[in-house]
């Protein structure tokens, strides 16, 4: 496995405790580059580390648990992620999910470019 496949998983994993670990959340931040992008399913965008810092606070605080499967592959010269998640929001509801991640790395393998996309 190649350590870009390795941050992608560890990604995943690091989401799953992240709503309950300030240490999982610090870890997620630090997989990305200071000029990284985000660009979620909802059409939420953020660049550098001071947004994506708010955008995966924010999202965390609203995704009271979380539980990822997925699968890294390479198409199109890009690393890929197909995952399906289950969880539970803080208002208590629960919701299902499945979708694809497209991501991109700088020369020192952390993430510079994400695009969320939900499958239809």
């Amino acid at each position: 496995m190649s350590e870009k496949e390795q941050t992608i998983n560890q990604y995943f994993q690091l989401s799953d405790q992240a709503s309950k670990s300030q240490a999982a959340l610090h870890s997620i931040i630090e997989l990305f580059a200071d000029d990284a992008e985000i660009f979620s399913a909802t059409g939420e965008t953020c660049a550098g580390t001071k947004a994506i810092t708010n955008f995966f606070t924010d999202f965390f605080n609203r995704n009271v648990k979380l539980k990822h499967l997925c699968h890294v592959f390479m198409a199109d010269n890009h690393y890929k992620a197909e995952w399906a998640v289950s969880g539970q929001k803080k208002t208590g509801d629960l919701f299902a999910l499945h979708g694809y991640d497209t991501y991109e790395f700088d020369s020192t393998n952390h993430i510079k470019y994400l695009k969320v996309t939900i499958a239809n």
